[in-house]
Formats: C-alpha cells, sequence, structure tokens
C-alpha cells in the first residue's frame, strides 16, 4: 500500500509553459486504485483566437469516449469543467497524462493545471 491512505481527494498535474501542442506535458503514477469522479481545467493566461484544448490520459490512451468531451478552455476564458469520461478506474501503477491537443492560435496563452478528483476507496 505504500503508506498512502485511499481516500477522496485530488491529483493535479501541470506545467507553467507557454502551451504548445505536445503529448505527455505533466504525468503522475497512482500508488494506489480508485475511481475518477470528473475532470476540470485551467490556464495561466488565457489564449485568442481558438480555444485550449487539453487531453487526460491513463497508460497513453484517452479518458474521453468522445473526443468533444475533453477540458476545452473557450478563447479568451481561464477554466473549463470536462464531459463525461469513458475510462472510470486507475489501478496502482496506471500513469496518468496531460497532451495539450490545441492552443490557441493568435496567442497560444500560457500554463495549464488539471485537477483530476478521485475516489480511493473505490477500486471497481
Amino acid at each position: 500500500m505504500l503508506g498512502y491512505k485511499q481516500t477522496r481527494g485530488i491529483v493535479t498535474l501541470s506545467s507553467e509553459a507557454v502551451l504548445a501542442t505536445g503529448t505527455g506535458k505533466a504525468r503522475v503514477r497512482m500508488p494506489f486504485a480508485g475511481s475518477i469522479i470528473s475532470v476540470t481545467a485551467s490556464v495561466l493566461s488565457a489564449s485568442a483566437g481558438s480555444s485550449v484544448i487539453l487531453d487526460v490520459n491513463k497508460n497513453g490512451t484517452t479518458i474521453f469516449g468522445t473526443q468533444a468531451n475533453r477540458p476545452t478552455i473557450a478563447a479568451a476564458a481561464v477554466s473549463a469543467t470536462a464531459g463525461a469520461h469513458s475510462v472510470k478506474t486507475f489501478a496502482a501503477g496506471d500513469v496518468i497524462t496531460v497532451d495539450v491537443d490545441q492552443v490557441g492560435s493568435g496567442t497560444a496563452g500560457t500554463g495549464f493545471t488539471v485537477a483530476i478528483a478521485y475516489d480511493g476507496r473505490k477500486n471497481a
């Protein structure tokens, strides 16, 4: 169990860099099993021209069954809540990563934080 208490909480993955598209921009290896409750995202400074689109992956595969459900932060906005995710659970040792799929077309935007609410008591 590695000394971690299984409970509800939030894992945050972030970067303060100017946004650029790419995979694996932030990552965490989960120390215990649990269930994903929700995903929210924010940026430090807003994009211009087009939305910032982020993706959350478990072991390299998106947790969103529909691409439209990825966290999408509208141009000039700084936060968004993701739509429904189809992957509901994670196991101890699973790697959760964040991809930046799209940045602003005029101004890319700066930094991101993705917050993943989880329940470590639900290992189903």
